[in-house]
Parts: C-alpha cells; sequence; structure tokens
C-alpha cells in the first residue's frame, strides 16, 4: 500500500489517531482492554504502536479515512500533511489502478487478504515520480465488538531488499531456458517453442507480449498470439484461446497459429483470414470452439481494422491516460458454423495503445466480466499515466511497461489465476526514428564515434543489447575496411554510414567508401576474415565494387522477447462468509418439466471430464428434457463451453440455467451459447 520508504519518525503525539479515540473506560485506559493481555495505558499502546517495527495503516468508516499511521508508514508516503482524518484515496492518490483500493474494500465487506512481494509505486517526494517498493502485506477488516466491520488495519513488510537479491541471483544464472524448466516444466517448454520467440522491432509501431501459463499444468496450454508484419507497411495482431489443456491444446494452438500466420502473410483481407481459420477450425474437435480477435494497423494511415471470433474487444489507451474499448461485435467461436465475422474499422491517435488479451486475463469467479474489464482499464490506464522514479525496474517502454504492471496487478486479486493469460500492446509512436546517416574521416579514430552514434541510434530503434552488440561489431569490421582501403586522389578520405530500419522489422547497414580494396595475399596475418565475420553477424551481406568505391550492404533483422513465465506467487485470499467452492459437485433433481443437474463449484478444465459423464449418467434414457442449473458454478471456464457446445449437437432438449448477470450468463452469450440460456425453475 503505499508502504514504500524506509524509516523515519516524526512527533509521536495522541492527535495521532485522529477520530479513534477510547470509547470508556477510566483515564488513560483503552475501552475493552482485557487486562491479562493489555496494561490497558493507552499512553503505552500508543508508545508501542509508535515503535513498531515495520508498517501500519487504520483505516475507519465506508470512506477509508486514516485513523492511525505509525512513523514507518508516515515516511513512506513522504510525511504528508493533514493525513488523519482524510480519505486514504485523496491521501495517497497515485494507488489508483494499482488494484490497493480495491482490496481495501474488499476488506470493507470481510474478506482478508494476504500479498506477497507485491510492487508498489508510489509519489514518495512530492515531485510527481512514482517510486517502487515490494511489500508483504496482510490486509484485514477491523471489527468491533458486535462483529461489524468498522475499518480496516494493514500491516506490511518491506521485501524491497529480498526481491532484489533474488532478481540478481536469477539474472547470474547460467542460462535463461534453465530458469524457465524450474519454473514451469515440459508443457512451458511445448508453449514456448509453438509461440513467437520473438517479436519484431518496427520503427513506428513498438509491441510487447506476456504469456503467463496457469497455475497448474492440468489447465495450462491454450492462449496464443502473434505479430506479423504485411505488405504496405501494415502489422497485424492477434491473440486466441483454444479450448482444452495440456499438451493437446498446446499442439492445437500451434497448428491454429500457423494457419492464422500462412493467411496473413498470403497478402488476404482480415475477412479471408478468418474464413480460413474458421473451415480449419471445424475439421477437428481440438481446435473446434476456439476464440480469436486479429487487428491489422496501418501505422501510417492510424487506421485499425478488428474482427473477432467470440473473443472480447481490444482496449485503446490514449496519450492521457483515458481507455476506450473498440466496438467491434464479435460472432460466434471458431469452427461451429457461425456468421462471418464482421470487420470494424477505427482511427488511432499517435501515442495511442492498443491492448489485445485473451479472457484469463478479465475472468474471476464470483465476478462479471464486465467487472474484469472495468479493472484492465483501471489498471492498463494507470500504466500508462505513471510517471515512474528512474530507479524503479519497471521496464521503460511503454508497451513493455503496461503488460507487466497490467498482468501483476490484475493477478493479484482473488487469488492468482486459473486459467492462461495473454496480454499484447502496440503503441503507435509520434514519429518514426529516423535514419542514422555519418561521414567520417577515414581514420582509426572515427570508429569511436561511429560506434557511440550507432549505439545511441541502435537504442532508438529499441534493438537488444545483443543485436546491438552484434550490429555494431559488423560495422566496426565494414568500417575498418573502409579505413583502409578508402584512399583517393579526387577526394579526402572519407566513409559514409547509412542506417535504417524497415517497416518490415530488418536493419538496414550500408558502409561506403571510395576506394578499391586490396585482395588479401597468402601468409598476410589473417586479412580478408572481415567479411566472414560481418556474414557471421548479420543475415546477409553483400559487397558491390564499383569503379566509384566499394559498398557493403549488411541486413539484419531485429526481434523484440515475448516474456512467457510459469505461474507467479499470487497472494491468498480467505473469505470470512461463503468461501468460494473450490471442487465440483452435481446434484440430480426431478422436476415435473424434466429432469435437472445442479452445478457447484468450478466448471473448468480440471472437471469438464467428470462433469461430461455425469451429465450422459443424468440424461440416461432419455425422454426428459434435460436442464443444466449453473446458478452454483463459480468459474465458467473456455472448456465449459466446449462442453456445452458439444452437448447442444447431442441433446435435443438440453437447456442451461443462470442467474440474471450472473458471470456464467456473460460467457454463454460471448461464445455462442446465448440460446440454450433459461432461467432457474422455468419451465422448458
Amino acid at each position: 500500500m503505499a508502504w514504500p520508504g524506509r524509516s523515519g519518525r516524526i512527533g509521536v503525539g495522541k492527535n495521532l489517531w485522529g477520530g479513534f479515540q477510547p470509547r470508556s473506560g477510566g483515564a488513560g485506559s483503552v475501552a475493552g482492554a482485557d487486562p491479562r493481555w493489555s496494561s490497558g495505558d493507552s499512553g503505552e499502546l500508543l508508545d508501542a504502536f509508535e515503535q513498531f517495527p515495520g508498517f501500519v495503516w487504520v483505516f475507519e468508516g465506508p470512506e477509508l479515512r486514516v485513523a492511525a499511521a505509525n512513523p514507518e508508514v508516515r515516511a513512506a508516503v513522504g510525511n504528508r500533511r493533514d493525513l488523519i482524518g482524510t480519505p486514504f484515496k485523496q491521501a495517497v492518490p497515485e494507488l489508483v489502478g494499482q488494484h490497493i483500493f480495491e482490496l481495501l474494500d474488499q476488506a470493507l465487506l470481510g474478506t482478508r487478504t494476504r500479498g506477497y512481494e507485491q510492487r508498489i509505486l508510489t509519489d514518495r517526494h512530492g515531485d510527481g515520480r512514482l517510486e517502487e517498493t515490494f511489500y508483504t502485506f496482510d490486509i484485514a477488516p477491523w471489527r468491533s465488538p458486535d462483529e461489524s466491520v468498522r475499518g480496516v488495519i494493514v500491516q506490511a513488510v518491506d521485501a524491497t531488499e529480498v526481491v532484489v537479491a533474488r532478481r540478481a541471483a536469477e539474472s547470474a544464472a547460467t542460462t535463461s531456458e534453465q530458469r524457465y524448466r524450474h519454473v514451469a516444466g515440459l508443457i512451458l517448454e511445448l508453449q514456448r517453442s509453438l509461440l513467437p520467440a520473438t517479436l519484431p522491432v518496427l520503427p513506428r509501431v513498438q509491441v510487447a507480449a506476456h504469456y503467463l501459463v496457469a497455475d497448474s499444468d492440468l489447465v495450462a496450454g491454450g492462449d496464443w498470439f502473434d505479430v506479423v508484419t504485411l505488405p504496405n507497411d501494415r502489422i497485424a495482431l492477434a491473440v486466441g484461446d483454444v479450448v482444452g489443456h495440456g499438451a493437446a491444446a498446446a499442439a492445437a494452438m500451434g497448428q491454429l497459429r500457423a494457419v492464422a500466420l500462412q493467411a496473413l502473410r498470403s497478402g488476404g483481407s482480415l475477412s479471408h483470414v478468418l474464413a480460413a481459420l474458421d473451415d480449419f477450425a471445424g475439421h477437428t474437435m481440438a481446435t473446434r470452439a476456439a476464440t480469436t480477435c486479429i487487428a491489422v494497423l496501418d501505422p501510417v494511415a492510424g487506421t485499425l481494422e478488428v474482427a473477432s471470433h467470440a473473443h472480447p474487444p481490444p482496449l485503446l489507451i490514449d496519450t492521457a491516460g483515458v481507455a476506450t474499448w473498440v466496438p467491434v461485435v464479435p460472432t460466434g467461436p471458431l469452427g461451429t458454423r457461425s456468421d462471418p465475422a464482421a470487420v470494424h474499422t477505427t482511427t488511432l491517435r499517435a501515442g495511442d495503445v492498443v491492448l489485445l488479451y485473451t479472457d484469463g486475463l478479465i475472468e474471476r469467479p464470483h465476478h462479471s466480466l464486465d467487472d474484469g474489464a472495468r479493472a484492465l482499464a483501471a489498471a492498463a490506464a494507470a500504466a500508462r499515466h505513471d510517471t515512474l522514479h528512474e530507479n524503479t525496474t519497471v521496464p521503460d517502454r511503454l508497451p513493455d511497461r503496461i503488460c507487466t504492471l497490467v498482468t501483476e496487478r490484475l493477478t493479484l486479486a482473488d487469488g492468482g489465476y486459473r486459467d492462461d493469460i495473454t496480454l499484447l500492446a502496440a503503441h503507435l509512436l509520434p514519429e518514426p526514428v529516423p535514419p542514422l546517416r555519418l561521414t567520417l574521416p577515414a581514420e582509426p579514430t572515427a570508429l569511436r564515434t561511429l560506434r557511440w552514434q550507432t549505439n545511441d541510434w541502435l537504442a532508438a530503434i529499441d534493438a537488444s543489447a545483443h543485436e546491438a552488440s552484434d550490429l555494431i561489431h559488423a560495422l566496426g569490421e565494414a568500417a575498418g575496411n573502409a579505413i583502409e582501403h578508402a584512399r583517393s586522389p579526387e577526394a579526402p578520405a572519407t566513409f559514409s554510414v547509412d542506417a535504417t530500419l524497415d517497416e518490415q522489422g530488418v536493419v538496414h547497414l550500408c558502409c561506403a567508401d571510395r576506394g578499391r580494396w586490396r585482395m588479401p595475399l597468402p601468409d598476410s596475418g589473417g586479412r580478408g576474415r572481415g567479411l566472414a565475420m560481418i556474414r557471421g553477424l548479420v543475415d546477409q551481406l553483400d559487397v558491390v565494387r564499383t569503379d566509384a568505391g566499394t559498398n557493403l550492404h549488411m541486413r539484419r533483422r531485429l526481434g523484440k522477447p515475448t516474456v512467457v513465465t510459469g505461474a507467479a506467487t499470487s497472494p491468498t485470499v480467505t473469505r470470512r462468509h461463503a468461501p468460494m467452492a473450490e471442487e465440483m459437485s452435481t446434484r440430480v433433481v426431478d422436476t415435473p418439466h424434466g429432469r435437472t443437474l445442479e452445478v457447484h463449484g468450478p466448471m473448468d478444465m480440471v472437471t469438464t471430464g467428470r462433469l461430461h459423464a455425469e451429465i450422459l449418467q443424468a440424461n440416461r434414457g432419455g425422454g426428459l428434457p434435460l436442464t443444466l442449473d449453473l446458478t452454483a458454478v463459480s468459474h465458467l471456464s473456455s472448456a465449459g463451453v466446449r462442453l456445452l457446445h458439444g452437448l447442444a449437437g447431442d441433446l435435443e432438449d438440453l437447456r442451461v440455467a443462470v442467474a440474471p448477470g450472473a458471470p456464467a450468463e456473460a460467457v454463454l452469450i460471448l461464445t455462442g451459447l446465448k440460446e440454450l440460456i433459461t432461467r432457474p425453475d422455468a419451465p422448458n
């Protein structure tokens, strides 16, 4: 919570407590204090509170007014004036969008939340720059003697040093592959091999992608994404979700991605691409009922074409941090004989960010999809609008920053996430990075200037450190040859360097001189190996010799690594009342209108196999209409959707009962199962 800071005490006095005053008892005593466990002396207790070795907040009432804050936490927020008695949202407004206020509101409803090493950004010095600290915290309801919730108590420990030390140790590991295998195992390895390892680095658009594998191997495997460069300087952004889990779902995901990639590269329209995917998906059960959203961005014209098969719409974040949804109308899931997907075109402005994602990011048990969408919009807007201190470990690139903070903050809620999560971000740059053009003297001292300026340019286009190292080395070899051979009687000895990044994500380097190269002689001490070295550092090298001089043309395709990780450590959430059902149970009820199968708990990739068998058992003999009562289902995942699509084709009188406004209703409507919906206790 805004607990970032180090120790620091301000004056100790009873006015610290604001409205938190003893309500009864003798002078110097605390009302209700048990003499076996407390001295009852309010002065002594206040002094102990002031010396508490950690961060403690106490909030009172529905407005969460600050009732108490010990010196550690007061210093953490910069010893702000008028802190006591002020609603917390006004006292520390920079926490909007960081999912802290939401957890406090849950505590007011009786929910206790524990968080582990959560990143919090606050304006510690009042200069508008947000600094980061990592906290392990406990947010609990503050209860009155009659058990009503009076407010919220928060206790936290600064875990920043532990996080920094652990990350340093991870960076020192021999290879990232070993770390990845340790975290996620073979399923993650298969997924990673089928997903794009890198995304294109482009002059007008920056892209980033985060893929979080579900916290169990049994439910991992179905999400996919891609960024594809197209003719006429356009790019395609695609996300999708395949029903299923484990290796089978990963393989199906890889097939759909390959079909989409081939269709996009063939030059067909967006409608043609989705028609090809729809046709392919209908031929196998593994790909049927998958969802997808594909957008084609023209960065020069600023247009975005979007179409969806049963997939949530993209989110736009403008330069002011305002979030809006692309008003695309989805058709049914792939392979289910739905209508062709309608293409919606919208106009982007320079600086806009487009977010595509899978439903795992917005689906939460006991929350509607609208709630999840609002949480996504708030988190993305806050991540876009934050002004960060230079010492934070949040990525500098805007798309990476949004992907990092949004996935961190949204997976904090409700005990983590049960499904895979994909978030793809594209930032339309205000201006493309201009080419680099240099003319340098053909002297060895020019190489230093060449490296500096080339390194700055490569950083501006967002080349990775490894790519920059290779390209600077290759260009240095070319320049060295030019310096050695660029003698010309007609003009001073110089050489020129041109560097451009094209719309396909390829860097073009040209090093030109006005001299004629001498062929290496036998036993010349290794001369002539420079070209071989350059060829090993770039994708293609062309040497053009003319009467005017020698030109070396080098090309290298750049790639931004995607972030594919195993399940992150998430806070645990306990509920005082009505705990979430983690085990599925069913009950068959015969009614005058037919037979009803009541389903309780999660309807996800782990439980659908058993549920399918129980549905067939309940329908044995036929003759009676069957209703699936999903009013008590805590989580309806894409696996459940696939099961319902299959049952809809096999059972003539199937109905699905859901409560109005429940999360299951929105899922059924989104995935093309609206015709099955009935209300509980309604006659068939």
